[in-house]
């Protein structure tokens, strides 16, 4: 028997919840698709979204909470929605796929369903691209192209643009996604890294939030760059290296122009600015790139400890 699993990410959307949930079961109750789960994973949320996932627990019989213990961050959510899903088919005998969303409503209910119906018909693989988002201005369009143009050009593994984290994968997908084992997490790059040859892709406008603001300000997005590159990349530390060979380069044939003035021509210089201006330079760098190698170095650090991801606590229906 097929089974969908819709693994829904919730931080501070008690206002979404209750429209969410309606939009979701009319659009999947007018393509008949009976057989599915709602995975609502509570990302240590402060308001009321665990009392109104509570609250529609109680009249549904197919919805479970994965309450965490505090935020842990977006994919840490949906890593532990796709572990539940994991456990709950350990036995390898049911065939599934799992839908990644938000909550906002920024991914349209009826894209998961029109994404079940492709399941059904046999795509494994199912990704969306966002063409439009009437809740970003043109900065926020700029910074994203910008983004992906320097995560594409330093990383080793191609991220597609303008490709959210709503998606869904078969269970093939899934067990390849679970069996990789690193603490920093970003979906769309492992997903990258396992391959995208048989995706299909729906393209969609994604609306305004319906209620509540985002979650991401500046220095979230600062982050996931950051994570995003050093992750599937090697190329900032071949960097550093290169233009630490520059700098050499550079640094002697400076000199050797000094020596040559002072020798050949004679110019009376003191050389204080220039050597201040040297140092400082040189000083600059060896930083820069010492904070790059400490990049990859803390994050050998936190991976060697192998604590677990996250801490939470099954919700499930008493009554089903």
């Amino acid at each position: 028997m097929k089974k969908i699993y819709l693994i829904i990410s919730a931080y501070n959307e008690e206002e979404n919840i209750p429209v969410l949930l309606d939009s979701l079961e009319k659009n999947l109750q007018s393509k008949n698709i009976a057989n599915y789960e709602m995975v609502f994973v509570n990302d240590g949320s402060s308001d009321q979204t665990l009392a109104e996932l509570l609250k529609a627990q109680k009249v549904r019989q197919n919805i479970i909470i994965v309450n965490q213990s505090k935020n842990f961050g977006h994919e840490i959510a949906m890593t532990a929605g796709l572990n539940y899903v994991a456990e709950e088919n350990k036995s390898g005998e049911n065939d599934f796929a799992v839908i990644f969303m938000d909550a906002d409503l920024q991914h349209p209910p009826e894209i998961a369903a029109e994404m079940i119906q492709l399941w059904e018909q046999g795509k494994k693989l199912i990704l969306t691209q966002r063409t439009d988002n009437e809740d970003k201005g043109l900065r926020y369009k700029i910074l994203g192209n910008t983004y992906y143009w320097i995560l594409n050009t330093l990383s080793d593994v191609k991220i597609p643009r303008n490709m959210p984290d709503f998606r869904l994968l078969d269970k093939k997908y899934v067990l390849w996604i679970n069996s990789l084992n690193e603490t920093d997490r970003m979906f769309r790059g492992m997903l990258s890294l396992v391959g995208l040859q048989d995706a299909h892709i729906i393209n969609f406008a994604a609306p305004k939030r319906n209620a509540g603001t985002t979650k991401y300000n500046f220095w979230n997005l600062y982050k996931l760059a950051i994570d995003s590159v050093i992750q599937f990349s090697v190329k900032p530390l071949r960097i550093a290296t290169f233009i630490g060979v520059l700098g050499c380069i550079f640094s002697i044939l400076f000199l050797a122009y000094s020596i040559y003035n002072s020798w050949i021509h004679h110019e009376p210089r003191t050389g204080y600015l220039t050597l201040l201006s040297a140092v400082i330079f040189f000083c600059s760098l060896i930083i820069f790139f010492l904070g790059i190698i400490g990049e990859y170095i803390g994050r050998i650090h936190i991976e060697v400890k192998n604590r677990p991801l996250y801490f939470n606590e099954i919700i499930k229906n008493e009554e089903k």
